[in-house]
């Protein structure tokens, strides 16, 4: 790409001058941390304003020409530019950041009065009459620091002090020794350089410098003009120089001295009314011209303008939106890659837990073969060499199989023990065919989104494809078949006690939340063992708010103890009281309460389990 140098902001303000001056500010957007746009209106046109800090594409530029009312109420020129692409990229475009604020504040409804820009630098200020809160007039600027790393937007007011009152990006003393950049401090210009500018330099100076290009390639001219003059990018050095080429003999023209050729264009560029431009840009946004010095080349196809803001605004958009589409198709292609790789790693554990169908039948066999065979097999016999009358298999020896035995075990249970290890085998062999089959078929699903995702030739169809695969993704997630949960989402175990009462029992810090947080009411009864970790138990009171039996309280009282981290078969204390009584510690540590006004009960571990206690987990 082509950086927004010191030409192109001489160019565009030069061509935007006369359009933009005198018009009033109507509205202001802002578009990134570094990026506003500024609608400037009169009687017949609104012109939009695009100033752009961003550290690599910065620039300055209009984006509607020559607007008429009735376009503009279908947000379109003539040229087809729609404000409608210039939308806002906060994440909450609802909420307005405070430089936009500030820019609406001061500046809606003012007067550009001025566009002024250093010679040879990438800064531009716009000056805005304005009137203050109390109908006093002021002077503010907005100066446009277009500088890579260290752009930036800063609104100044023109006085003694010229002091600073808002920036796009403030630069602390901590952050910056040579320069600060905050409110109440003075505006200062950044440090230029050293080396003569060459969009000021003068004739005399140039022509008695440029002595020793002399013979020298194009090549050398620009390393020469980038080395000695400030105000130069690589690009403008290789026009320059291309510019001071002397013509070969055959070409029939005058063949004036270098240096002279030299001093012709950079007096174009001091002036920008001599300069018959030839605005044109490489199609693959390798660079774009503003000279027409440099012969483009003839296999690279490339856009032709008609002035220097329709090509700035084009080139930096199509570069932005190319740059966008390249990272979003990155991004979209790492994440398929990602799940494909997961699904392959998938593939390859369960196959390692998928035995073979030979391996099976063995199992199978060597339980078959032991019944067939019991009469043989004596007390302590730790292998048994059977007959194999099971058709050939080629892991297996056709004449005979070994068998080993297990002497604790009689040999109906040797038997068993094989036709349970064949179960077990051929379950896992099931559940690892079943897992392989739902990787593989999502790993294709992968691959052809992978293969739409690059075959995807610009954003758009890259946001189409991804909208499909997010859809299908949330339609997917709703399925309630893929939902074990039910639609309260929390499903605790409750039982009733002998009494009629219903008891309700966490058995994880989650449901034991739940039980305080949705389930439980301020006279509902709260049981938990004390001192220990352990289930919460809730005992739901009535509307009329009686007191449970003490049965009931006893019942309660010895779930939360068996269901506790209290050593069983001894006297477990256990506390109780009003769920108004106990409060939740933190939202980020559910199950963790404190509790008040507690009673206690002492329950024997020790003693059978009570029937409330097998019906809680249908033990009876």
């Amino acid at each position: 790409m082509q950086p927004f140098d010191a030409l192109s902001i001489r160019a565009v303000l030069h061509e935007a001058r006369p359009l933009i001056v005198g018009k009033r500010v109507d509205g202001i957007n802002q578009l990134g941390r570094d990026e506003i746009i500024i609608a400037l209106r009169d009687k017949h046109r609104l012109l939009g304003l695009f100033i752009s800090a961003h550290a690599t594409h910065g620039r300055i530029c209009l984006i509607s020409n020559d607007t008429d009312k009735a376009s503009l109420d279908a947000k379109k020129n003539k040229q087809g530019v729609n404000f409608e692409r210039y939308t806002p990229r906060q994440g909450n475009t609802r909420t307005v950041p405070p430089f936009c604020q500030f820019l609406r504040k001061h500046l809606t409804g003012a007067t550009l009065i001025a566009v002024e820009s250093q010679p040879g630098e990438r800064i531009a200020d716009f000056v805005f009459s304005c009137l203050d809160q109390v109908g006093t007039p002021s002077i503010k600027i907005l100066t446009a620091e277009i500088m890579g790393k260290h752009s930036n937007l800063i609104v100044w007011e023109k006085s003694a002090d010229r002091n600073i009152l808002a920036a796009s990006h403030a630069v602390t003393a901590e952050m910056s020794r040579h320069r600060e950049v905050t409110a109440n401090a003075p505006y200062i210009r950044p440090p230029g350089q050293d080396r003569p500018n060459i969009f000021t330099v003068s004739q005399k100076d140039l022509l008695e410098a440029a002595q020793s290009i002399e013979g020298m390639t194009p090549d050398m001219v620009q390393a020469w003009l980038s080395s000695n003059y400030a105000g130069l990018g690589r690009h403008l050095s290789k026009e320059l120089a291309e510019a001071s080429k002397v013509d070969s003999p055959q070409d029939g023209l005058s063949q004036e001295p270098m240096a002279q050729r030299l001093w012709q264009a950079v007096n174009k560029l001091q002036n920008l009314e001599l300069l018959q431009a030839d605005y044109f840009a490489y199609e693959d946004q390798s660079g774009y011209s503003l000279t027409g010095w440099s012969q483009y080349d003839d296999k690279k196809p490339i856009r032709r303008y008609k002035s220097a803001n329709d090509l700035i605004e084009d080139y930096y958009r199509r570069l932005e939106a190319e740059q966008l589409y390249k990272q979003t198709r990155n991004h979209l292609l790492g994440e398929l890659k990602q799940e494909i790789d997961r699904l392959q790693s998938r593939i390859d554990s369960a196959s390692n837990h998928l035995p073979g169908q030979s391996a099976l039948d063995l199992l199978k066999i060597k339980g078959d073969l032991i019944l067939a065979n019991m009469t043989q097999i004596a007390p302590g016999q730790t292998m048994l060499m059977a007959q194999n009358y099971v058709e050939d298999r080629d892991e297996m020896d056709a004449k005979s199989i070994e068998i080993a035995l297990d002497t604790d075990s009689t040999p109906a249970q040797n038997a068993q023990s094989y036709y349970r290890q064949y179960a077990r085998a051929r379950a896992k062999s099931i559940a690892a065919a079943k897992s392989i089959k739902e990787a593989q078929d999502r790993k294709i699903l992968m691959m052809e989104r992978y293969e739409s995702i690059e075959a995807a030739k610009d954003l758009n169809a890259l946001r189409r494809l991804k909208d499909e695969f997010v859809g299908k993704k949330q339609t997917q997630l709703k399925d309630p078949k893929q939902s074990p949960r039910k639609a309260g989402g929390h499903k605790v175990l409750s039982v009733q006690s002998s009494d009629g009462w219903t008891i309700y029992v966490g058995r994880n810090r989650n449901e034991n939340d739940y039980l305080l947080s949705k389930l439980g009411h301020p006279n509902d009864l709260w049981f938990h063992v004390l001192g220990q970790g352990g289930a919460h138990v809730l005992v739901k009171i009535p509307s009329s708010k009686q007191e449970p039996p003490q049965r009931t309280i006893t019942e309660a009282a010895d779930i939360a103890a068996r269901l506790s981290k209290a050593t069983h078969g001894t006297k477990v204390r256990v506390i109780y009281t009003q769920c108004k009584h106990v409060k939740k510690l933190a939202r980020e540590k559910p199950g963790m309460v404190r509790y008040e006004q507690e009673k206690t009960i002492e329950i024997d571990t020790a003693k059978p389990m009570p029937q409330v206690m097998k019906n809680l987990f249908r033990l009876d």
